[in-house]
């Protein structure tokens, strides 16, 4: 009997084994679809009673047969709001729960995060979640010490398709960024260092990606970061806090390899490069302000330990600016800048007018504050370099408006250390189209007070500068060609400069009878003539030495002294002067002539230059001319509808009587009944001259028509005036010049002779 039983028993054994197995896997089942269900239902019923917002979920799974879990389609609105403050599709998770109570240590992994999506908005200093951070801390804080230890490790990390959207009251838009990609292969309570790696698009323009690392153990944190074409438009409401703009443009890159502590001032180490593209600003009318086709910098080394800086390069192509400048003492930038002036019992203080919280000034703040806090004792920079350079400069601050152009500007360096003892840059410009200036520095890199200089100008084409003639010294400057050969010496601030400077053919015209009220007005044409040797030229050497530490030294004043005893000196004693010259009787020829403005009558200069030419056509007789305007449209249209005004004003009525010509000519346009009248005419407009207004009074395509007569009667009356000299009419033509012939001379009117050997 007893061989029968034990059979039965192992069957019934089986069975209620089977059926154990059963019920286990129908709990198992239960659980991982029932309670999913009522889960989710159970936190969208009572979420906003447990955080205040509404949440919603698609679906959660708790699968322990393949040791999966996951919340899916969760959206959690603002308060009271249709407004999504946290969403994601899909956050999941594998885990082995059994072993996780069993050893006291969880293992995570595979956990993926699909399209999450954050919402955070600032008022201040709260957030839009700070009423989550104050729920959260309202708890009883749980004694570390109370709890056993529990080791925990989460491998495999992904996280995909993320956007995060910021906006606050310190800002002007909101900023966000979009598809973020994140992956980190293993964060564990065994060890305190988490490696992660990025990439995300920003919004407006711009990606970003590379590597973060913290370590929490050693108070250590490292960046790898590489941004490329970061737009900049974005930024224009921060930079119109504190500048006139109506346009930014441009884009940066930016690579960079960051270590540092938050325990350990001196852990910082840093090297990278940073490129700007196409940089254009405007000013508030629209014009453009500055410009950059690209500027990179590259940093070798940062080490705040060693205390060691070393620039790789830096180099700025394309740069342009404009500059100018108006009677009443303010100029591009005071128009520009935003300044607030703060007045105390020190005196006034301008500060620029913008927030606190701007990004530009945040940003300036920090680079002030790496400033301070590293000091380096050795640095060096292979190479530094600005190429192709512009600066457009304008002055109204005479009656006759002065405009000058640097352009082809350079300026490189040679390698800068502090070892090598200097720091050697060369200058080159072109000076209006013609001129060129180049330069050599060598400074002390420990001192940059301490400085040893040379320079050199040629072809400075001087009636360029002719409104300053015209208004500090009373005298047109119908020509003169400007070479200079100087070197300064800078020493503890102790000046010795010298300065070699000749001029080829300065000329100046008759005395005006409109000019600053505040100078001294020196017989310069007189004073010329007499100081040109029998070649035509004027050869000076101006020394300068001084403190430049004493307040009452200033170098300026002292070149302007002795160039000014030299004219002084040269009326007083003119036959002492010239007694061993050998003629320069006659005033001799020209490469142009010129007329007055709105002139069309031959005088003895022009005429002089016409004869000149005359007598080479006919003792060359295959050589032919053609005569080129150098009449500056913009400055004739001014001037033509200025005299228009002034006639208008005084009465006057064509023809004109010499009599009325000296009264216009005498009239200055800063008299205050004139600008009375001309305020009736033509309401006054932000930066515009006297003379632009006066165009805009009477009419740009009415002054242009009367230009261009008076350019056909000056045409006429040199082609009369040669015939009657014996030069035939199919020897010279009237055309217009190239750039290369016009390059550095248009002005005054007049015509350039161009003189070739005839088909």
């Amino acid at each position: 009997m007893a061989k029968d039983i034990t059979p039965r028993r192992k069957g019934k054994m089986r069975r209620l084994l089977l059926l154990a197995a059963v019920a286990v896997l129908v709990l198992l089942g239960t659980f991982a679809f029932l309670l999913p269900y009522l889960l989710k239902h159970h936190i969208e019923q009572h979420s906003e009673e447990w955080i205040g917002r509404r949440v919603t979920i698609d679906h959660i799974v708790l699968n322990p047969f393949t040791f999966t879990y996951a919340v899916n389609g969760v959206r959690c609105l603002e308060p009271g709001s249709t407004e999504v403050f946290v969403s994601w599709k899909e956050i999941s998770v594998k885990c082995d729960l059994w072993s996780g109570f069993l050893e006291h240590h969880w293992r995570f992994r595979q956990l993926r995060i699909r399209d999450p999506y954050i919402q955070v908005f600032q008022e201040g200093d709260r957030f839009n979640f700070s009423d989550l951070i104050e729920l959260g801390a309202s708890g009883t804080a749980t004694n570390p010490a109370e709890q056993g230890t529990t080791r925990f490790s989460m491998e495999n990390i992904q996280l995909s398709g993320g956007r995060i959207r910021y906006a606050g009251d310190l800002l002007k838009s909101p900023i966000g960024i979009s598809d973020l990609e994140a992956n980190c292969t293993r964060i564990t309570s065994d060890n305190a260092r988490m490696d992660f790696d990025l990439h995300f698009t920003i919004d407006g323009g711009g990606e970003a990606g590379g590597r973060f690392m913290i370590d929490t153990d050693r108070s250590l944190y490292a960046v790898h970061a590489d941004i490329q074409s970061f737009a900049l438009a974005p930024l224009l409401p921060y930079l119109q806090d504190f500048l006139h703009t109506t346009e930014l443009r441009g884009d940066l890159d930016l690579a960079l390899d960051l270590e540092d502590s938050w325990a350990d001032t001196a852990a910082l180490a840093a090297k990278g490069s940073l490129v700007l593209n196409q940089l254009a600003i405007t000013d508030g009318a629209g014009n453009s302000l500055i410009g950059l086709q690209q500027g990179r910098v590259v940093l070798d080394t940062l080490n705040a330990k060693d205390q060691l800086f070393k620039l790789g390069l830096m180099r700025v192509d394309g740069f342009s600016t404009r500059y100018q400048q108006w009677a009443d003492g303010s100029n591009t930038w005071t128009k520009a800048l935003k300044l607030d002036t703060t007045t105390t019992a020190e005196g006034s203080m301008a500060t620029l007018d913008a927030e606190p919280g701007n990004v530009f000034l945040l940003l300036a703040d920090y680079i002030r504050l790496l400033g301070q806090e590293f000091v380096a004792n050795q640095y060096t920079a292979d190479s530094v370099s600005v190429v192709n350079a512009s600066v457009e400069f304008e002055d109204f601050t005479p009656e006759q408006p002065v405009r000058f152009l640097l352009d082809q500007l350079a300026i490189r360096s040679s390698r800068i250390s502090t070892a090598t003892g200097t720091a050697d840059f060369t200058l080159s410009t072109r000076l209006n189209g013609r001129g060129s200036l180049n330069s050599t520095f060598r400074f002390d890199p420990k001192n940059f007070h301490n400085v040893v200089a040379a320079a050199t100008v040629k072809d400075l084409y001087l009636p360029h500068l002719d409104g300053y003639s015209r208004w500090y010294a009373a005298h047109p400057l119908t020509s003169g060609i400007l070479g200079y050969a100087g070197t300064t010496s800078i020493q503890d601030g102790r000046i010795d400069s010298r300065n070699h400077l000749w001029v080829d053919n300065l000329r100046f015209g008759k005395q005006t009878a409109v000019h600053d009220t505040g100078i001294h007005v020196l017989p310069l044409r007189l004073g010329t003539a007499l100081l040109r040797d029998v070649h035509g030229m004027i050869d000076l050497d101006i020394p300068v030495r001084g403190d430049l530490n004493d307040p009452a030294f200033k170098p300026w004043p002292i070149v302007w002294k002795v160039m000014k005893n030299l004219v002084v000196k040269a009326v007083a004693a003119p036959v002492r002067l010239v007694g061993g010259m050998l003629g320069d009787n006659d005033e001799g020829g020209s490469e142009e002539v010129r007329f007055p403005s709105l002139g069309t009558a031959l005088g003895k200069e022009q005429c002089r230059a016409l004869d000149a030419l005359a007598l080479l056509l006919k003792e060359k007789p295959e050589l032919r001319v053609a005569m080129v305007p150098l009449a500056e449209l913009k400055q004739e249209t001014e001037n033509w509808a200025a005299w228009k005004m002034k006639q208008a004003y005084l009465g006057l009525q064509a023809p004109l009587t010499a009599t009325d010509s000296l009264r216009l000519e005498e009239l200055s346009m800063r008299d205050s009944s004139f600008a009375a009248f001309l305020n009736t005419k033509v309401a006054i407009a932000g930066g515009a001259s006297e003379r632009e207004r006066c165009l805009l009074a009477v009419g740009a395509e009415p002054a242009r028509q009367a230009v261009g007569a008076l350019e056909e009667q000056r045409q006429q009356v040199l082609r009369a005036y040669l015939e009657r000299a014996g030069v035939p009419q199919d020897r010279m033509t009237f055309r217009a010049g190239t750039v290369d012939e016009l390059a550095g001379r248009t002005g005054a009117p007049g015509f350039r002779f161009v003189v070739d050997v005839g088909g």
